[in-house]
């Protein structure tokens, strides 16, 4: 423990609140003081020399007028050293006067000498606690020598008892200041730091892309971050229940917890399919991690998810591209060494059923078959080199809308196509594309039929198609009312000779994917089984676009 004194004024200006609090405590006892005086005077007036209250009240009021000019310009005061050093030596004096009115054998306010010296050590800590000791010493002990009462060893013990309390209550409360004043500034700073780094996590929070939910373990919302409302199309959603936040991830915690029963096994990353309020479906990939609480279980969890959707489709997309390279390679050589030899065949049966003469009708019918089959099959290898040759990319200016209503009105007419299909069209944006007219409209008209061919068995099925801009994108949004599709089938769509259909090439869908891809344009597909299909396609460069609203709906005809 140091008792090192200080010899650097204090800097007051920070603590002027403290500083402000002694002032009023001064204030207080000087009321209470005058207060007691005159219930003393009217109640004990043995105890009072009536002929000494005129200069105690001179006092009083003298205290009284020093503070209030003190309290006046302490706001516009930038030094308060001097001042507040002057009303402590003052207080000194005032006591020393009350005790000297008073009788220094009866007087009730000794202990005012001890209480300034504890206030002093508030503002001006254990330097100026033992300054004020030491005048508050000299005043005392002038008073006790110079007063007749006191004489011989009891006046050095009064002199010395009053003093050694004098000091020891300056040692004591000044240590105690300083503890104080050193524990409120490290409160300070830890205050500080933990604000800090509160508001450093709170920035991590917020700004980091994955959504993060805590839950209690009674399975509500605590904490959530903005990315987390972001992703699933939500506002605020504390206190809410997590079935009502992501519908079915509790049931996924807790099947979880019925498998095991340590914290630890509870940890995992899984894949959840989640649809958001507007009918949208996403992939979240989600890590579930238990909170243990204090006695060791379950407190809640933290719920780190990411929109995997995107990466989902681009991963789709990565895979068709190496399938279709592979296929680029093979196509050329062995579609021409088919070619040639189904020439060949067809001419041998053509010859041969020219050179035989009369047949009979099992006989032509049978050679009607193969040069069916030889045209089927070479129909077939015609649209595997369109599909596989590379483009030469024309610079049209397209109007999307236009190529749709011309679609549209198109598969109204094909009676082959189920007639009691409803067509609504939303367009709630137009915008102009550079490439192939006949391209995009083989395309889309490709898009449309497949999803008429859905509802086959839908007699009251509805084909929607949207237009609309989404993140400086054009998108155009085709939907059915079909059958859906697999997960098994999604993911293989758009590979060349993949076909769900009894006599399809499987080139269909795969040929759309290569347009729009020419286009600089998307292709994404939604589906569930028994839920219908949604078609996507995002332009990501047009050279005209304005916002307007078209909604139609009807029926084929």
């Amino acid at each position: 423990m140091s008792w090192s004194w200080s010899v650097r004024s204090p800097d007051l200006e920070k603590h002027r609140g403290r500083v402000l609090l002694v002032a009023g405590i001064r204030i207080a006892f000087l009321y209470a003081i005058l207060l007691i005086t005159v219930l003393y005077q009217l109640r004990q007036p043995q105890f009072f020399d009536t002929g000494g209250l005129f200069p105690f009240y001179i006092l009083v009021i003298t205290a009284f007028a020093l503070n209030s000019i003190y309290l006046y310009f302490f706001e516009n005061t930038q030094r308060l050293v001097v001042p507040t050093g002057f009303l402590f030596a003052f207080d000194t004096v005032f006591i020393t006067a009350l005790v000297l009115i008073t009788g220094i054998h009866q007087s009730i306010f000794l202990f005012l000498f001890l209480v300034n010296i504890l206030l002093c050590s508030l503002v001006f800590q254990r330097s100026g606690a033992f300054a004020i000791a030491l005048f508050t010493s000299v005043c005392f002990s002038a008073v006790l020598i110079m007063g007749p009462t006191l004489q011989g060893q009891t006046l050095y013990y009064a002199v010395g008892l009053n003093n050694l309390a004098f000091f020891a209550v300056a040692g004591l409360s000044g240590y105690l200041s300083e503890q104080i004043n050193f524990m409120g500034l490290e409160l300070k700073t830890k205050t500080r730091d933990i604000k800090a780094l509160k508001d450093i996590n709170q920035i991590i929070l917020e700004n980091i892309s994955s959504g993060l939910i805590t839950v209690s373990n009674d399975y509500k919302v605590i904490l959530s971050n903005k990315s987390a409302g972001r992703i699933l199309g939500l506002g605020a959603f504390a206190g809410k229940s997590l079935n009502d936040v992501i519908p079915g991830c509790e049931e996924l915690i807790k099947n979880r917890a019925n498998q095991t029963s340590e914290i630890k096994g509870l940890e995992g990353r899984h894949e959840f399919r989640h649809t958001l309020q507007n009918g949208e479906r996403i992939l979240l990939g989600m890590s579930i991690s238990p909170l243990a609480d204090d006695s060791g279980g379950v407190g809640g969890f933290i719920i780190i998810f990411q929109d995997l959707t995107e990466i989902l489709r681009l991963e789709n997309a990565m895979r068709r591209q190496e399938k279709l390279a592979a296929v680029g390679k093979l196509a050329a050589g062995i579609a021409h060494e088919i070619r040639n030899p189904l020439a060949s065949i067809s001419g041998s049966i053509e010859l041969l059923r020219d050179s035989l003469g009369p047949k009979t009708a099992e006989q032509a019918k049978l050679m009607e078959i193969m040069l069916k089959e030889v045209a089927r099959l070479n129909g077939f290898i015609t649209e595997f080199l369109e599909f596989v040759r590379p483009d030469q990319k024309k610079n049209e200016e397209c109007k999307v809308v236009q190529i749709l209503d011309e679609v549209l009105e198109i598969v109204k007419l094909n009676k082959s196509l189920p007639q009691t299909v409803t067509q609504e069209k939303r367009y709630k944006a137009q915008a102009v594309v550079i490439g192939d007219r006949n391209k995009l409209k083989q395309a889309f008209l490709n898009l449309v039929i497949n999803a008429y061919q859905a509802m086959q068995d839908n007699p009251t099925g509805k084909l929607t198609v949207t237009t609309d801009f989404e993140n400086d994108d054009f998108v155009v949004h085709v939907s059915d009312q079909g059958h859906g599709m697999s997960d098994q089938t999604l993911k293989r769509l758009f590979e060349p000779f993949f076909t769900t259909k009894p006599r399809g090439t499987g080139l269909g869908l795969a040929t759309v994917h290569k347009i729009f891809e020419m286009h600089d344009a998307g292709v994404f597909v939604e589906s569930r089984e028994g839920n219908g299909t949604e078609f996507t396609v995002q332009f990501h460069h047009v050279t005209q676009r304005r916002a307007g609203t078209h909604e139609s709906q009807n029926t084929g005809s």
